[in-house]
């Protein structure tokens, strides 16, 4: 009974939740990091595909991949709570030894590219550990790309149970405050001028008149 109950609340714990994550993504900018590597990578491989032509699909998925992780990695080098990890074919960034992200390539209902291996199947089954780490909230950071692969419509982070979407958000460019022109000086016109030069006169005649 006590086992059941413990590996009950392990699943309830590890179940991502939505405002948490958002929290540790905010920290160090994080969720914007992401958007920023995907943005790279689909800058980046447009640029290659100027040239050669993919004859495979999977050939602009698999650089864009390379490409987003690799940026990633450099944006978050100095991130004090990041560990990345290297395993089973793939990456997985650890933030706060809380919460594990793997970029994805998602459709428009935001189901990721997974090819069927158990360890995909497995990655929101969150009653099941894996790669050796305990009680971590495993979520994916996504891009959603444009009909022709040219540009990227969405990027966010989804969180799953099995099959069963649990909640998802989108990763914005921060705000910036616009920077606002300095107004320029009124300028005095002709009547304020006239009005100033015989206010400058009347006040030569009192002092001349006070010292007579």
């Amino acid at each position: 009974m006590h086992l059941l109950l413990l590996g009950f609340w392990e699943v309830i714990l590890t179940k991502p939740l939505k405002e948490y994550v958002q929290q540790v993504l905010a920290e160090h900018g994080r969720g914007d990091k992401i958007r920023r590597a995907f943005e790279f990578a689909n800058f980046t491989v447009n640029a290659l595909a100027a040239s050669p032509t993919w004859r495979r699909k999977g050939t602009r998925r698999a650089i864009f991949w390379e490409l987003a992780v690799e940026k990633l990695i450099e944006l978050t080098q100095d991130d004090p709570g990041l560990f990345v990890d290297e395993h089973h074919d793939t990456i997985s960034f650890i933030f706060d030894d809380a919460i594990l992200v793997r970029l994805k390539k998602a459709d428009m209902g935001l189901h990721s590219s997974n090819y069927p291996t158990p360890l995909a199947q497995l990655f929101h089954e969150h009653e099941a550990d894996l790669f050796g780490f305990t009680g971590l909230q495993r979520i994916e950071a996504v891009y959603i790309p444009n009909q022709f692969e040219t540009d990227i419509i969405w990027s966010g982070i989804i969180a799953r149970d099995g099959h069963i979407p649990l909640w998802h958000f989108e990763l914005v460019a921060p705000a910036v405050a616009p920077v606002l022109p300095l107004p320029m000086p009124a300028q005095p016109t002709a009547e304020d001028l006239a009005k100033l030069k015989n206010q400058a006169k009347d006040a030569d005649r009192k002092k001349g008149g006070d010292g007579a």
